[in-house]
């Protein structure tokens, strides 16, 4: 709470007579100016206003400038001595607003005089100025604009990313690039790596970035050398909320009713005072008398000392109803202003959202002669979860001077889960029908800080120089998850007994903590040689990451079974009177892989050259250099001087990429990459930590001997910019990997392990084609309607060797884990200026996918296809646009979750259908 105070208060103070507006006198001219052939941005471009003396100035190192006028009609001109002279006509300054003048320039070597005149224009909205940058990019890439976030139904980055091109998301935030899994895509925020918050998840889910606090998203999907060489699906860049050109200052209320949740019956369990915040308020802790250094066995501790440890545990295992579920809730504010100089922004948001969603969930076993039949069946599978999200961005930039910049960026999210899951079905580990309850509690935090500078050297031939030094750091706390088993025979109705299992009467503490440091140096120089000109770069980037990771595990054992009713409420029999020596004894287990410390170093040097063959081909390419160090030890927490188990991987990879785009008219690109990338093995997968997730499921363990794959990547892309926000565009790509990390499943006993092992290889190709229009063009009926639809089609197949460890798998040739076949996305949009109003209709279908590979005959478990309908409809209230209703409705087709193995169902749910209600106010 006092975090959120803090950033309330920053907010607030940002805007001076926030309380009482004033009529604004001035409006306000931004822009930046780009180079038409590679879309650099132009520094120490000189811009002035015709006709006044005192309206000039100079671009920055962004190619950025900001001129405050008069409400009228202005001409804009832009000059630099390698740039042909460039106006902009009729550019209209309103009292208090803001009026977007982005616009390129030729250089002067390399264009004709027809050229120029095709060129130049100004770039009127931000998803338009996100195409124009898309169109000079040097690389294939997609993005999505914070129009078009706010436009969507999306409450988070990982929604608004869903109706990107060829990008599906899975597991509550985990980003799929061209059918790739998670651990093929890598996620930046301000140009920075992040850690995870999942340690059984390689990046950080996207659910986490409230996209209130997104300033817009690009999805880099060819490699380039001055990026880290670790993706192959995507890269995802994320920027938070931009610096403010005039004062600003808004309000947003939303309130959310679920079908399938709101003023239902919700099952919850007593926590702290703050849980509603999401916060907790060390009443969940590992209580003070437990060591922190000794293991609780028999032998280290007296009887009477056992007792105590048992009794300081809170007696809570068993949830409560609570009548009426509220509406989900989201606030968020935001604001900022300039002062000179200095430019400050800050947003915060806050969210609480209950969910309910009952499902169903089945584990099959090899019957004999291939035949898979039910080995546990939970048809009544009930979990409920209340989610808090909070989110904070506080972002400073001071520009000394038109030539020196310097930005400090940070930002704040953290996201928490109270669940309640309550499970009852035949299990056949044990043959008799049991009832599961767990109460969990997962908070995930996030912090990144950052200072970086942008330096504009004359004297170095117009050099840029940039730095930048973030440090983001991450944790996962699980503080005491709580489980318990009952049981009674099949087929009877009698009640269910406490059960002496060894997932029953458990309590589970654990502690993530991640960090990245990241420096990073770049310098540039561009040149103009006759009809040739370009840039040539060199550049360092460091990341270094550590982690540490530990967990305790504790259970209470019955010691005299005749002394204690277990058929008793599981709060009666874990009672104070019955944790006693001859009653139930708390007893720790937890395992020696329970503790690991990882470490990872990777350097990447570079050099690249931007070359521009007169008005038509451009040429981008170099190499990269990275040296990695990875380094994960696994050692009993509780041994005193206990030898770890190492598992060590050091690699030294030349990564080369080269672009080549050749422009066949001034809207039309053709574009043709090659680049090589990595994939090493995450943490987790080197550990031999274990973990069940479900009782009667799959156990999870590392594997320390896994290699780091490789993957050439092959890119060609045809792209035809229509003007606005217009494009139609088709693209093939294919990518060859060598010795890449699948999940398998290793034989055991129970044949219910899985781990990480490398294959041989693996193929990836497919198709993507995009279309956004404007309906006007064909009759101007439909001027008012818009049209945006992407279809991406994927092929891929994974070559499984014939070696003893892979035996156990079914498929012998099968798609890569996670990849589906076909992506659409269709987006309908309806614009009436006149009634202030805006409609948008989206549609998004993802075709099936393998998501467990299938072992000892039993086939591979595929996630069925989803399709989702959402809707939203904006109102301005005001001509202004100042204050905004908005009325959405999510997943309209309450989509079926449905994974099959075989014939079988073996998890099924729903979510139901959300339709949320919210406004806005902006004072400014």
């Amino acid at each position: 709470m006092k975090v959120f105070s803090l950033l309330l208060v920053l907010c607030a103070s940002l805007t001076l007579g926030a309380q009482i507006p004033e009529v604004p006198v001035n409006g306000t001219i931004t822009g930046t100016i780009f180079d038409a052939t590679n879309g650099r941005p132009i520094p120490l471009v000189q811009v002035e206003v015709d006709g006044m003396s005192d309206g000039r100035m100079t671009t920055d190192t962004n190619g950025r400038f900001t001129i405050s006028l008069k409400p009228g009609i202005y001409k804009l001109r832009f000059s630099n001595a390698n740039y042909v002279e460039t106006t902009i006509d009729e550019v209209e300054v309103t009292a208090g607003k803001t009026t977007e003048a982005s616009t390129v320039m030729p250089n002067k070597r390399s264009v004709t005089a027809v050229d120029v005149v095709e060129k130049i224009g100004a770039i009127a909205s931000t998803a338009e100025s996100m195409l124009t940058e898309r169109r000079l990019s040097g690389s294939v890439s997609d993005s999505i604009s914070k129009e078009e976030i706010r436009n969507a139904a999306a409450s988070d980055a990982a929604g608004a990313l869903e109706k990107v091109t060829g990008v599906s998301v899975v597991d509550n935030g985990y980003v799929y690039v061209r059918g790739l899994g998670e651990r093929y895509s890598a996620t930046m925020l301000n140009n920075a790596m992040i850690p995870t918050t999942e340690p059984e998840r390689r990046v950080v889910p996207l659910d986490l970035f409230p996209s209130s606090l997104i300033d817009n998203i690009k999805i880099q999907k060819t490699y380039s050398v001055d990026l880290p060489g670790e993706f192959s699906g995507g890269l995802v860049q994320m920027q938070t909320v931009e610096f403010p050109t005039e004062k600003t200052f808004a309000v947003t209320v939303n309130y959310g009713f679920n079908s399938q949740t709101t003023g239902k019956l919700f099952r919850t369990y007593p926590g702290g005072g703050l849980d509603g915040v999401g916060f907790d308020d060390g009443g969940r802790g590992l209580p003070g008398i437990f060591p922190e250094d000794k293991r609780l066995f028999v032998g280290n501790f007296t009887d009477q000392e056992f007792q105590e440890f048992g009794r300081a545990l809170s007696n809570n295992y068993t949830p409560v109803n609570r009548g009426w579920t509220r509406p989900q809730q989201t606030y968020s504010i935001s604001g900022g202003n300039t002062y000179g100089k200095l430019g400050l922004v800050g947003a915060i948001t806050f969210a609480n959202q209950p969910q309910r969603y009952p499902e169903e969930r089945r584990f099959l076993v090899n019957a004999g002669g291939g035949q898979p039949q039910i080995f546990s069946d939970y048809s009544q599978f009930n979990s409920t979860n209340e989610g808090i999200r909070l989110g904070g961005v506080m972002n400073a930039s001071l520009r000394l001077n038109p030539a020196n910049k310097l930005v400090f960026r940070n930002t704040l999210t953290r996201d928490t889960d109270k669940e309640v899951r309550e499970f009852q079905g035949l299990n056949g580990g044990i043959g008799v029908e049991i009832q599961d309850t767990r109460l969990r509690w997962t908070e995930r935090r996030l912090i990144s800080t950052g200072l970086e500078g942008e330096h504009a050297l004359a004297k170095f031939g117009n050099s840029i120089f940039r730095w930048q030094f973030t440090y983001s750091d991450s944790y996962r706390g699980e503080p005491d998850l709580r489980e318990s088993i009952r049981g009674r025979e099949p087929g009877t109705t009698g009640p269910f007994a406490f059960l002496n299992l060894g997932d029953s009467g458990t309590r589970y503490f654990s502690n993530l903590y991640d960090k990245i440091y990241e420096p990073q140096v770049e310098w540039g120089t561009p040149f103009f040689k006759g009809a040739i000109s370009g840039i040539w770069k060199v550049g360092f980037r460091g990341t270094i990451r550590r982690r540490d990771f530990e967990a305790r595990r504790f259970r209470f054992f019955p010691v005299r079974t005749g002394t204690i009713d277990f058929y008793a409420p599981t709060n009666d029999i874990l009672s104070d009177k019955n944790i006693r020596p001859d009653g139930f004894v708390l007893r720790e287990f937890t395992r020696g892989t329970d503790k690991y410390q990882a470490e990872m170093d990777v350097y990447g040097g570079y050099g690249m050259l931007d070359l521009n063959l007169g008005s038509r081909w451009r040429l981008i390419g170099g190499i990269r250099i990275e040296d990695a160090a990875i380094s994960v030890l696994t050692q009993d927490p509780l041994v005193p001087n206990s030898i770890p188990q190492a598992a060590v991987l050091n690699n030294r990879d030349p990564l080369p990429a080269v672009n080549a785009i050749y422009a066949l008219t001034p809207r039309q690109n053709l574009r043709f990459g090659y680049g090589r990338t990595l994939n090493r093995p995450d943490f987790r997968e080197l550990s031999p930590f274990e973990f069940t997730n479900v009782v009667g499921g799959y156990t999870t363990v590392g594997n320390p001997n896994l290699r780091r794959a490789t993957i050439d990547n092959f890119d060609a892309r045809w792209e035809w910019f229509l003007g606005g926000n217009q494009i139609l565009a088709a693209s093939y790509f294919y990518k060859k990997f060598k010795d890449p990390i699948e999940q398998i499943y290793r034989p055991t006993a129970s044949e219910l392990r899985q781990s990480f092992s490398n294959v041989a290889g693996a193929n990836n190709q497919g198709i993507e084609l995009e279309f956004r229009k404007n309906l006007g063009s064909f009759h101007r009926k439909l001027d008012d309607f818009a049209l945006q639809s992407n279809l991406t089609f994927v092929n891929s197949d994974v070559v499984i060797p014939d070696e003893p460890e892979y035996l156990q798998l079914t498929s012998k040739s099968r798609p890569l884990v996670g990849q589906s076949r076909f992506i659409y996305n269709i987006v309908g949009e309806w614009m009436k200026p006149k009634w202030r109003s805006n409609v948008r209709i989206y549609m998004n279908s993802v075709s099936r996918r393998i998501s467990d590979v299938g072992t000892f005959q039993l086939p591979d478990i595929y996630q069925e296809r989803m399709t989702f309908l959402d809707v939203v409809y904006q109102l301005s209230l005001r001509s202004d646009n100042r204050w905004t209703m908005r009325f959405s409705a999510e997943n309209l087709t309450d989509n079926h979750y449905r994974y099959t193995q075989s014939e079988f169902l073996v998890r099924g749910f729903r979510l139901g259908r959300t339709y949320t209600i919210g406004t806005t106010y902006s004072f400014f």
